[in-house]
């Protein structure tokens, strides 16, 4: 890939455009090495010396924090900031979940270009320290805002087994999701599976079920497999009916047994521009009427 070729591709997937300029990001791009790495290699080690920023070109990585999942990136995006920072070392892990192609900027590399374009290289180097210390402060929870995208995992004690099964069977699809799970549901889904959860909450009968409803209200779950025991009584029924319920008001796909499972994890790993997007006129009809509730004079 040539200095144009990646100055291109920086142009249409990175960020980079919305504070640089086309001239700034082939300097950059002059400076990039070229790099290949399968799937399962760490390409950043938690507290190792942060000594190069990497741009990932193709294929998806994987940051970590201990078990818990940061965020999945994608092509277009950056990691190793912390190279531009005075940390001096990366705070998590980073594992290549596919094939990947990286263009790395090495300390070395970066001392070319504050020579080549002295400018430009001061302005990259402000770009990702702000990135790294908003990512930092994020970490520690201050004024952070989740706007991921979520699959949701839940399953009641007696079909935790099967949720289980479901999936080992295909865990390579759920990989590549950023999960959320109740309860046990994410330890076991790590210890027996290996699956990272990006999201840990508490049990169903505890606040977990109404914590994923509000999740369902606030835009952050994608989709929801829910194996339910059909055959038991539970006190937190009216949890679980709630679950349902915010799923058909905000439209949200949901699955409540394996095979509807396997049919929901196809269905999200596919991209389907070619499907109108269906309105809920329920919800919009129910709107409309509270906005005239909110219009109309006090009395």
């Amino acid at each position: 890939m040539g200095i144009d070729e990646l100055t291109d591709f920086m142009m249409a997937k990175s960020e980079l455009p919305k504070s640089f300029s086309r001239e700034e990001i082939s300097s950059l791009a002059g400076q990039l090495q070229i790099e290949e790495h399968p799937a399962g290699e760490t390409l950043m080690r938690e507290g190792t010396p942060a000594c190069s920023l990497m741009l990932l070109i193709s294929g998806e990585v994987r940051r970590m924090l201990g078990d818990v999942e940061l965020d999945l990136l994608h092509a277009g995006e950056f990691l190793g900031k912390s190279m531009l920072t005075d940390e001096g070392s990366h705070y998590a892990n980073a594992v290549a979940t596919e094939p990947v192609v990286i263009g790395r900027l090495s300390i070395e590399h970066y001392g070319l270009l504050v020579v080549a374009a002295p400018v430009a290289s001061r302005k990259f180097k402000q770009y990702f320290s702000d990135i790294y210390i908003q990512e930092m402060h994020e970490k520690q929870g201050l004024g952070f805002v989740d706007h991921r995208s979520y699959l949701g995992l839940v399953a009641h004690n007696e079909m935790k087994e099967s949720l289980m099964e479901f999936a080992k069977a295909h865990a390579e699809k759920l990989k590549r999701f950023h999960l959320v799970a109740t309860g046990t549901t994410g330890i076991k889904l790590y210890k027996e599976v290996g699956l990272m959860i990006s999201k840990k909450l508490a049990s169903g009968p505890l606040g977990g079920d109404q914590a994923i409803g509000k999740m369902i209200s606030e835009n952050n779950i994608k989709g929801l497999i829910f194996f339910r025991d059909p055959l038991s009584a539970h006190p937190h029924h009216a949890d679980i009916e709630a679950l349902g319920r915010l799923c058909d008001v905000y439209q949200v796909p949901m699955a409540t047994n394996p095979g509807g499972a396997a049919a929901l994890l196809n269905y999200l790993l596919v991209d389907h521009p070619e499907e109108p997007a269906i309105p809920n006129r329920v919800l919009e009809k129910y709107k409309s009427a509270q906005k005239k509730v909110v219009e109309q004079p006090a009395r």
